[in-house]
């Protein structure tokens, strides 16, 4: 039973006896027919201009952009097994037909039969193995014929036996004949290459040397080169290899190497001396050994079709993974190269390797790790102190030489060395532990061993000095310490420093020493301890680089970079010095992010060519300089434009549409602009970019120009949905970057969304003719309301015309009335005051007649005396003035409208005793007042009335007022 592992060692390493692989092996992916969605045999690759990957695969083509497969059956259904790209079409051979792929007006490949075109009776023929294009031509490869396509026409060239394999090398168009050897097309023709045939069996390729020979692989009989004529074998290392796996493609990768797929044992990777740089097999991550087809893209990278599988290698990418335990998967922890060799801690045990002669990129060493004797478990740490290696273990410290080891302490576990002086050779170097520090003895040229210092209990597994010798440590959920060592070195004292001394957090501190200064990595940021203030602060230098990012590692390089991990991502800070100011410039690695080793991270940058970090499976080697150097420009890719809806319909393929312009020269459809009916208004996008190598690198933003006017956040995702577009013109746009910096040209895609039927140009003409009709007939309708309303207006009009007559006379009437109350009111005012002027006359003239009638009896009794006589004189004057009538006749006819002159007029026979009557019947004076100023008694008046009545005449029913009344009208 103890056998059996040393068999299985033997089966599983005794494909590589031949000679030892690169330590540093390169990333690859596998895909799975169940991921791609077709057969499991891969027959033949190409890349496009664009950078999009075909594969000739038993179910048709396969097409693969970076995010999306997508997979174009054969009408008939058969095995496609070539394929050639040139333009925009993708020929395509597989059994019993041949033709090509095109995008159609859609930008949808579409396949395209030509076998019609052949003629007869070539038209049998099995499968089509091998497509080039050349010189205009394309020719396709079948055992039986070789087909010839040019100007929609097909020209056959039969072989002599059969055909064995098609090949365009540089500016040759080689084939096999299967009995006569080689041939070569020249003047429309196949010519002998060599005279003698090629009796080394199948040729599986043909390439270019540098040196511009023919490299011409066999499928059992190795390589061999074809010069000047003459064919010799090519001797490489992996000729037993050769001749055991068999090579079933064969093609060049850069200058200076080749990549042979074999059968049995996947890829043998050889440089222009036959030297093996390289194996790429299952123990190195490839899922299949069997090679069928293999492709260099356009960064040099590999894509291998399997026999049951595609996996693409990034032979070419800065990235290599070391794996110290070949059979025994090890996380790595620690690295170190020293003395010509180099040592790896990790999860069971230490390994090393020798490293001979220079080689300014350490993944490319071949050899085969070895484990360092005595150290199997846990290790942590691999460190150069004094000139000795160090190694920090689970059971304590070991020294080791070359693969020779000496524990040196076994207390307890061992994390980290420092020394104790800044002189080297250091008398003293301070080691962290789990239980706290301890100290190991240096003497003369090596160590004598070590003992535990006393003090707090504390795994310390960062430790660091500053420039005045004082020993700081962290502890990831404790704190950060001061240690000060007692003055005998058996003992120490701390002091703890956690959040009420400046820091962010008591947690997740650690303590490193960078550029000459003791710094904390914490949550928040970097900071450095200020002695004025006993406090913690931001560092002056490192926090404007880092900000408040989580700083979990820092390690400084000779450049003064300074790399570090930050979560679960690792990055550098790139020194640059520009007009003498210092200028850092972060850099990521997203295709590291959850790789390194969570909580145990190490990075140590040996060179800008070999940066060792630690991780779960393994080490991983960053060159750096390459990984700048393989810095290219980023091009996006629409894929695919989707309508949604209850059934999804592809309305844009991602390839450009053309149409064909004046001499059948194949334009860019610029001016074509899709639209899309008011329904079909939610569209699905998909983009990506080919940058295979660097897939995690690339973040993308995009932009619907009329619908958004800001550009959306970066983000890994290769797709977007829009839904319910209004309608109106769209243009959406995407654009790439990655973690350089390098950002791409956006990438524009323009249609439109028509509107709704009730929104179109032809309802927009309606909705005027029905407007300009309704506006017309509301037209018609108010003017023929308008001449109603004139009508109506002109009718009020003359209503209110002939109301204003009347209001104006009804006014003039109401002034009249009014002049006329008011003059009646004058007249019997001046008629009242005109009657109590009479009233008044008549009583004075009725004392007057007293006064006389006592005078005169006075004047009896006087005898005649003369006073009284005078005075009865002037009794009489004023009677007679008093009763002057005609000008009281005339004060009332102004009055009374000429009253009396009226009354005189007409009735002439009238006394003046008569007319006085009248006037004051007129005053409307009463009997007794009349009686009084005619001096008469009231019986007299009566009788005066009376006869005034039979002297005008005046009716018996009315009064003689009324009768006055009469005359005035």
């Amino acid at each position: 039973m103890r056998l059996l592992p040393a068999l299985l060692v033997f089966l599983l390493t005794g494909a590589y006896t031949a000679a030892q692989n690169t330590i540093g092996l390169p990333r690859i992916l596998n895909y799975k027919k169940n991921e791609f969605h077709a057969g499991s045999q891969t027959w033949d690759i190409r890349q496009d201009k664009y950078g999009r990957m075909y594969f000739a695969n038993n179910e048709g083509l396969v097409t693969f952009d970076g995010s999306y497969w997508k997979t174009y059956p054969q009408p008939n259904k058969t095995i496609l097994r070539s394929i050639a790209i040139e333009n925009d079409r993708v020929y395509a051979g597989g059994q019993d037909e041949i033709g090509y792929y095109k995008p159609d007006n859609q930008g949808v490949l579409r396949y395209f039969s030509i076998k019609q075109l052949i003629p007869e009776p070539y038209t049998k023929f099995a499968d089509i193995w091998d497509i080039e294009v050349y010189k205009g031509s394309v020719f396709f490869r079948s055992w039986e014929w070789i087909f010839e396509y040019k100007d929609d026409a097909i020209k056959v060239h039969p072989p002599v036996s059969g055909w064995q394999i098609l090949k365009k090398t540089g500016d040759k168009l080689i084939a096999q004949d299967f009995q006569k050897g080689l041939y070569q097309f020249e003047g429309g023709v196949w010519k002998p290459l060599l005279a003698s045939g090629f009796p080394h069996g199948v040729i599986t390729g043909i390439v270019t040397s540098s040196s511009g020979d023919l490299l011409i692989s066999t499928h059992r009989n190795g390589i061999f080169s074809f010069s000047n004529g003459s064919l010799q074998p090519w001797k490489t290392q992996a000729d037993p290899l050769f001749l055991k796996h068999n090579i079933y493609s064969f093609e060049r990768i850069n200058a200076d190497e080749y990549v042979a797929g074999t059968v049995s044992m996947g890829c043998i990777i050889i440089n222009n001396h036959g030297q093996v740089v390289q194996y790429l097999g299952t123990p190195e991550g490839l899922q299949n050994n069997n090679i069928l087809s293999v492709y260099i893209d356009n960064e040099k990278n590999l894509w291998t079709g399997l026999n049951n599988g595609i996996s693409f290698i990034a032979y070419n990418a800065a990235i290599k993974y070391i794996k110290p335990g070949r059979l025994n998967e090890v996380t790595g922890y620690s690295t170190l190269l020293f003395n010509n060799r180099l040592y790896i801690a990790t999860s069971d045990g230490a390994y090393s390797l020798p490293v001979n002669g220079p080689a300014p990129d350490l993944s490319f060493v071949k050899g085969d790790f070895s484990p360092v004797k005595n150290t199997s478990g846990q290790t942590w740490r691999v460190a150069e102190v004094n000139g000795r290696v160090l190694l920090g273990h689970h059971n304590g410290c070991y020294d080791i030489t070359n693969s020779e080891t000496r524990q040196l302490t076994t207390e307890t576990g061992a994390w980290i060395f420092l020394p104790a002086s800044p002189i080297q050779p250091s008398a003293n170097v301070l080691m962290g532990t789990y239980a706290g520090l301890s100290i190991l003895n240096f003497k003369g040229a090596g160590f004598t061993g070590g003992h535990p210092l006393k003090g707090d209990y504390i795994s310390l597994r960062f430790l660091a000095t500053d420039n005045k010798n004082i020993i700081w440590a962290s502890h990831p959920y404790r704190g950060v310490f001061k240690i000060i060592p007692g003055p005998d070195s058996t003992s120490y004292s701390t002091t703890i420093y956690t959040q009420k001394d400046g820091l962010p957090s008591g947690f997740r501190n650690h303590v490193f020493r960078i550029n000459n200064r003791v710094v904390v990595g914490t949550e928040k940021g970097v900071y450095e301890f200020n002695d004025a203030s006993g406090k913690f602060v931001p560092s002056p230098s490192l926090y404007p680089i880092f900000g408040n990012r989580w700083i979990q590692y820092l390690a400084e390089d000779k450049e003064g970079n300074l790399w570090f991990c930050s979560d679960k991502m690792i990055g550098v800070a790139v020194l640059s010095d520009s007009a003498g100011q210092k200028k850092y410039t972060i850099t990521y690695f997203p295709e590291l992010t959850g790789k390194i080793l969570s909580g145990f991270e190490s990075i140590y940058p040996y060179s800008d060519e070999n940066i060792f970090i630690s991780s779960e499976e393994g080490i991983i080697h960053l060159n750096f300089s390459k990984y700048i150097a393989n810095n290219k420009k980023i091009t996006p890719l629409l894929t695919q434009v989707k309508l949604l809806g209850e059934k999804d319909s592809i309305v844009f393929g991602g390839y450009p549409v053309t149409y064909t312009g004046a001499g059948g020269n194949k334009k860019p459809a610029a001016g074509f602009l899709p639209l899309f009916s008011g329904k079909n208004n939610s569209f699905h996008f998909e983009y990506s970019a080919t940058a295979f190598s660097l897939r995690e690198n690339i973040e993308y933003s995009y932009r619907l120009e009329g619908y958004e006017h800001n550009w959306s956040a970066w983000s890994a995702k290769t797709e977007k949905d829009y839904t319910n577009l209004p309608s109106g013109s769209y243009t959406f746009h995407i654009r790439a970057h990655d973690n350089l910096g390098n950002e791409s040209e956006p990438l524009h895609y323009s249609f439109r969304v028509l509107p709704p039927w009730y929104k179109s140009t032809l309802a927009y003409l309606i909705y005027t003719l029905l407007l300009a009709s309704l506006v017309f007939a509301l037209y018609k309708w108010q003017r023929r309301k308008f001449h109603q309303q004139e009508e109506q207006f002109a009718e009020e009009q003359r209503k209110l015309k002939y109301v204003h007559q009347l209001e104006m006379e009804q006014t003039e009437k109401e002034i009249i009335k009014l002049q006329n109350e008011k003059l009646t009111s004058e007249i019997l005012s001046k008629q009242k005051k005109l009657a109590d002027v009479s009233l008044h006359l008549a009583e004075r003239g009725d004392a007057l007649i007293k006064v006389k009638d006592e005078l005169q009896k006075l004047y009896k009794k006087t005898g005649g005396d003369h006073d009284v006589k005078k005075a009865l004189h002037l009794v009489n004057d004023i009677e007679e003035s008093e009763s002057n009538w005609e000008q009281f006749a005339s004060h009332f006819d102004e009055i009374n409208n000429n009253f009396l002159k009226k009354l005189k007029s007409r009735f002439p026979s009238l006394t003046n005793t008569d007319l006085k009557v009248c006037t004051y019947l007129q005053l409307k004076l009463s009997s007794k007042e009349i009686a009084q100023l005619l001096n008469i008694s009231v019986r007299g008046v009566e009788i005066s009335r009376y006869r005034l009545r039979k002297k005008l005449q005046v009716p018996t029913e009315q009064s003689i007022n009324d009768y006055f009344n009469s005359l005035g009208d």
